[in-house]
């Protein structure tokens, strides 16, 4: 496996567990004050977005990190292994994407009745 993916792995994992950590701290601390956190649609669709931009950017950079590594002097090369996964990342990333528009879409008054808009 090529050194640059290896760093990505890496660097990347225990980025991305001290994140998920933090956001389990945030929701234990909100329950022991006793603060309610209130899930609506744009709140759901608004999560759905975030975590959707965060996937379509690991899938670009997981296909442009040979390139980078090979303008700092590092060979790295383009595997299969390496296309394919980050194609699953990019393909998912679209995918929440475009649901947290939907949802949001869904969200939003209509003509300005209290009701959500429904699809057509």
């Amino acid at each position: 496996m090529d050194t640059a993916i290896m760093l990505l792995v890496v660097e990347g994992v225990p980025f991305l567990a001290l994140v998920y950590y933090l956001i389990h701290k945030k929701q234990m601390f909100m329950l022991e004050r006793g603060i309610e956190k209130k899930e609506d649609r744009y709140v759901r669709a608004e999560r759905r977005i975030i975590n959707g931009l965060f996937l379509t950017l690991a899938g670009f950079s997981m296909i442009l990190a040979p390139q980078l590594a090979s303008i700092a002097g590092i060979e790295a090369q383009l595997s299969f292994d390496l296309l394919l996964v980050s194609m699953i990342l990019l393909c998912a990333g679209l995918a929440m994407l475009i649901g947290g528009e939907l949802l949001k879409y869904r969200t939003a008054p209509l003509d300005g009745s209290d009701g959500p808009a429904e699809l057509k």
